[in-house]
């Protein structure tokens, strides 16, 4: 059995680049940043942050790369400050396109992103047969390798909402070496107190520990699927 991921799994682990794309078309259609004035810019300038960086927050916390919060805000700033490396000429002759630089800047990223996704999908692929799952992978070089059956212990069916409702999901086999599971930080600690009835002190002292979960990447699972539940079921078939 040959799977690939769905093109819409990867718009989903990846919805900031259409989202950037499609604000962009949006901002570029409505406002015109050439003809505000000052208290209008500020205005637009902070709303275009909030729009953009707060996004990037969001997917950086849950994919844990804070990569994703940064480079909303350098975009912004590249935007903005590309005028000036520009003599004072040609601005004044492109004076439309330098003011709605960062608008301009995110749409053309936006749409880079959507084709790099697309490119990027196309290059995993999941063969199913009875020694395993074998996992190819790469761009530029093909990567492989092979989960095999009788090492596998555990087979999840992982998706969130969004995926819910188009149809998609992640089959993560989980072997006695630990793939496909990774480990998630969670805060413990005890409290203790002493001294008399009417004197008391306490303290509490606390650490990071971890614990597993199941981790659905391209190049662990077989992930992004349609028919997720069927795919479980033949895994589990050549697992038990």
């Amino acid at each position: 059995m040959n799977l690939k991921p769905t093109r819409r799994s990867f718009m989903i682990r990846y919805f900031i680049y259409p989202y950037y794309f499609l604000l962009g078309i949006v901002f570029y259609l409505n406002f015109d940043l050439s003809g505000i004035d000052g208290n209008n810019r500020l205005f637009l300038i902070g709303l275009w942050i909030a729009l953009t960086v707060v996004p990037g927050i969001l997917l950086a916390f849950s994919r844990r790369r804070f990569g994703w919060f940064f480079w909303p805000a350098l975009l912004n700033a590249a935007g903005w400050l590309i005028r000036y490396a520009f003599p004072e000429k040609i601005y004044n002759d492109l004076k439309p396109l330098f003011d709605n630089g960062p608008v301009l800047l995110f749409i053309v990223a936006g749409l880079l992103g959507v084709v790099f996704v697309e490119i990027y999908r196309t290059s995993f692929k999941y063969d199913l047969s009875d020694a395993g799952v074998e996992i190819t992978h790469g761009m530029f070089s093909a990567n492989s390798h092979m989960i095999v059956a009788r090492h596998i212990t555990n087979v999840m069916l992982k998706r969130n909402f969004f995926e819910l409702i188009m149809g998609v999901g992640h089959v993560i086999p989980v072997t006695s070496s630990g793939m496909g599971s990774g480990d998630r930080g969670v805060m413990g600690g005890f409290t203790g107190d002493a001294g008399t009835q009417n004197l008391r002190g306490g303290a509490f002292v606390g650490s990071v520990s971890t614990e597993k979960e199941f981790v659905a990447n391209p190049a662990n699972c077989i992930y992004g699927i349609s028919k997720p539940k069927d795919v479980m079921e033949k895994l589990k078939e050549m697992v038990l």
